[in-house]
């Protein structure tokens, strides 16, 4: 939501409210959250609505037959300034409840997994990109840590899409340095990105693997106690609960049809499973492997 974009809201309504909810819903999709009693009218004669979103971020709602609204960045002093001050504000927004988990989002610095041209956005409530590294917002990783409690010293974890080592740090912050840490990426430069930043804090039981994870073989891999998907698993990848232990607890999105379901897999035994739907999500989608060709036929002989 740091470009400007122009978004059509469904279904079409010239009502204000209207507008507002769906700008709520689509305004999440882009990882924006709105403050409350936070529109304000701008012309209501031309039916321009303004609405300002946490960190500064405008959106600007024009009303018709269509309504439409535009997301501007803007620079705002709204913005957390340290480490400490996003920890604060996630705990004041109910991102947060747990004494252990405000503890290890205080110790592990979330600027320093971030490239130095960002760093001025590293602590605002909003997913980062920049090239191929990506960091979902800190309540996003505030609620998953939390829905992966209990979290105890010595517990295996595995990170899918592991992307900057950030999250894996956190979690290392309540599995202790003797506790097995894995993440898988699919691409090189984030592999090293996040090697560097981890070794860099002294973090050298965090060890990742470059690949893909619909190539695991999910009967020779090891099993962990806890999982987390930090991107969306297309829907034929249930098999991916048996990575578990039994006790285990797995969180990630699955695509359900045209929308992402959160889930909450607890294995119960060998063979049985819970799930719990904790919500609907918009996450980007795990990457897929590509199919491998056949080799082409040999040639038809000529010799009669």
């Amino acid at each position: 939501c740091f470009q400007r974009r122009r978004h059509r809201c469904h279904p079409p309504n010239d009502q204000a409210l209207g507008c507002v909810a769906s700008l709520r819903t689509r305004s999440r999709a882009v990882g924006c959250r709105f403050r409350g009693s936070s529109v304000h009218t701008r012309g209501r004669q031309s039916g321009v609505f303004e609405l300002r979103l946490c960190g500064g971020t405008t959106a600007a709602v024009a009303m018709g037959d269509t309504p439409w609204f535009i997301v501007r960045r803007e620079e705002s002093s709204d913005l957390p300034n340290s480490n400490a001050g996003m920890v604060q504000e996630l705990v004041r927004s109910g991102s947060m409840r747990t004494d252990s988990c405000i503890a290890a989002f205080k110790a592990v610095d979330r600027q320093h997994f971030w490239p130095a041209e960002g760093k001025k956005f590293a602590y605002a409530d909003m997913p980062l990109r920049s090239g191929k590294l990506h960091l979902s917002a800190p309540h996003i990783y505030g609620k998953a840590v939390e829905s992966l409690l209990p979290l105890e010293q010595g517990m295996s974890f595995l990170n899918v899409g592991s992307g900057t080592g950030y999250f894996n740090s956190i979690i290392s912050e309540l599995t202790g340095p003797l506790a097995t840490n894995h993440g898988i990426e699919v691409w090189p430069e984030t592999v090293e990105h996040a090697e560097r930043c981890c070794a860099a804090l002294g973090k050298h039981n965090i060890k990742f693997t470059l690949g893909n994870v619909y190539q695991l073989d999910v009967n020779q891999t090891i099993r962990y106690d806890r999982i987390y998907l930090g991107a969306c698993a297309n829907s034929r990848s249930k098999y991916l609960y048996r990575l578990l232990e039994v006790g285990g607890i797995l969180i990630g999105p699955f695509q359900v049809g045209y929308s992402q379901q959160l889930r909450r897999v607890v294995r119960q035994s060998e063979t049985q499973f819970n799930v719990e739907v904790l919500g609907s999500v918009q996450f980007a989608s795990l990457l897929e492997p590509t199919p491998t060709l056949p080799p082409p036929p040999p040639p038809l002989s000529t010799t009669r």
